[in-house]
């Protein structure tokens, strides 16, 4: 690993500012919210995947609720953010995998993280700056665990190493440990495997307590250690690995490093359920693939589900609260598409408002103030449905405000950037990015347009019929090809929709 090449080359193209960045997050370690400190860059490692299976969407929405914060730091307060993500590519669950579909550990491992990898992608998730497999830190691991002996905290049981954790004074800081009890081959309970001895078939290394492979905590540990010492601003991952996982890490490092607190904050995205507060996972063999997700709805909508409550709540995927993601981003991209069409067809004679403007203003101060509180994205889409629910009242049959268009494009740009903030960009959104096919949509619905304008003019009951059957038919039509036109008296106009009829009536349970 070129560990300091890397950090320079990624640090050569940051921007660095005050390490006070006013926003307060709710802090695990002491079940408050604090004022988010950091020194010039703000360090943040997150606890990566399993590379064994498919990810489902319970991980993909603690990995896109972790994306906004990401993104609201950077963009939004324009904080630094350096982060480190490991990848799990030896465990358990993938030796089994591999023995069972008779494949090296390795194949299985590379498959999943390179699935793993476009679905990120596929979701705009920014990619960590760096992400490290467990295999390359082999030596460090070794090194560390060294060291943890040295300090007599490591006792050998079966030709494995374990943490002593009734030497660590603090253990249990994070979560109220359970009792301790006799263990069969374990001094506690509690204890956990640092260096698991080879078996037959295993993939192993060699040692100085003999031939064996990482223990699951000691892998974080050694990683983030490796990157950045003794202290870490920002610790992450879903509220299940809060313990033992993140317990048992902390112990590890606080006393590989001689520190009380290797973390300054630990935050946790709640568990997703499906319906009747049942919690996704694989043991339960009720999960949901994102590629399968991305056949029913588009990755903006599945944002937009995490964006409606906060990042520390379960979140509840449903039909239902899907059907209010999609209506909300509907409601974002009505908005949009109905300020572009006034600023780009309509003259206006009106001058700027000084209450509505001041009214733009108490909501994009409203917004910043809610993002300062430990990332109230809820609140904040809120008040963006507030300001564009003033607006919409101010739309004519025709498309068109009545107020200014200063009023118009900050009310736009306020909609639009803090979207962007939160990774869902409306303005590049398929409607705008594709010039051929809008204008081939626009010379269509014009012509629907017009004779839907003559059939309503005609004196013939029967031809009137007949035409705006005709253009109900055509309207049908588009719709499959997610094109939505939408009559407002004698006035059509037409927007993108991201996911068909067809598939919007499909289970979300089904392949």
């Amino acid at each position: 690993m070129r560990k300091f090449n890397v950090l320079v080359n990624v640090l050569s193209n940051r921007y660095f500012c005050s390490n006070k960045s006013n926003v307060l997050v709710y802090n695990w370690k002491n079940k408050i919210k604090e004022p988010l400190n950091y020194n010039k860059i703000l360090t943040w490692y997150i606890c990566g995947p399993t590379v064994y299976d498919s990810m489902h969407i319970g991980h993909a929405s603690c990995f896109i609720k972790f994306d906004i914060i990401r993104r609201i730091l950077e963009n939004y307060f324009h904080v630094p953010v350096f982060q480190v993500m490991n990848i799990t590519d030896l465990d358990d669950k993938i030796i089994s995998k591999a023995h069972a579909y008779n494949k090296n550990p390795s194949q299985i491992a590379k498959k999943y993280e390179i699935e793993f990898v476009e679905d990120l992608k596929l979701l705009n998730i920014k990619q960590p700056d760096i992400m490290a497999r467990v295999t390359d830190f082999i030596p460090q691991i070794l090194n560390f665990i060294q060291d943890l002996q040295e300090k007599d905290l490591v006792y050998s049981s079966d030709g494995s190493l374990f943490f002593d954790t009734t030497k660590y004074k603090r253990y249990g800081k994070l979560f109220k440990v359970p009792k301790v009890v006799k263990h069969s081959f374990k001094r506690s309970n509690l204890d956990f495997a640092l260096w698991k001895a080879a078996k037959a078939g295993e993939p192993s290394w060699n040692s100085s307590w003999g031939p064996g492979r990482p223990g699951w905590h000691i892998e974080c540990s050694a990683i983030a250690s490796y990157y950045f010492g003794s202290s870490v601003d920002i610790h992450s991952g879903g509220i299940d690995l809060l313990f033992p996982h993140h317990e048992n890490e902390e112990a590890q490092c606080c006393a590989y490093h001689k520190v009380d607190d290797w973390v300054k904050y630990w935050i946790y995205t709640g568990h997703l359920h499906i319906g009747d507060s049942i919690k996704m996972s694989k043991s339960l063999k009720n999960t949901i693939s994102v590629k399968d997700l991305l056949k029913l709805y588009t990755a903006n909508q599945f944002r937009t589900l995490c964006l409606l409550s906060n990042f520390k709540n379960d979140l509840e995927f449903s039909d239902n609260t899907m059907n209010v993601a999609c209506g909300v981003l509907n409601k974002f991209d009505s908005f949009i598409m109905n300020c572009y069409t006034y600023l780009n067809t309509f003259n206006s004679n009106y001058i700027p408002d000084s209450n509505l403007l001041e009214k733009i203003d108490d909501i994009e101060n409203n917004i910043r103030n809610s993002l300062m509180d430990n990332f109230n994205t809820s609140k904040v889409v809120n008040l963006l449905i507030e300001l564009i629910n003033v607006f919409n009242k101010l739309l004519t049959t025709e498309c068109s405000f009545n107020c200014s268009k200063l009023e118009v494009i900050r009310a736009l740009n306020l909609v639009s950037k803090t979207m962007d903030s939160f990774g869902i960009d409306l303005n590049s959104s398929q409607v705008k990015s594709d010039a051929e096919n809008n204008f081939i949509v626009d010379i269509t619905v014009n012509f629907r347009e017009k004779l839907r304008k003559l059939a309503l003019q005609s004196d013939s009951e029967i031809s009137k019929k007949d035409i705006l059957q005709l253009c109900d038919i055509l309207r049908a039509d588009l719709s499959i090809a997610n094109i939505i036109v939408q009559d407002i008296n004698k006035s059509s106009s037409w927007r993108y929709d991201g996911v068909t009829k067809l598939k919007a009536k499909e289970s979300p349970h089904q392949d």
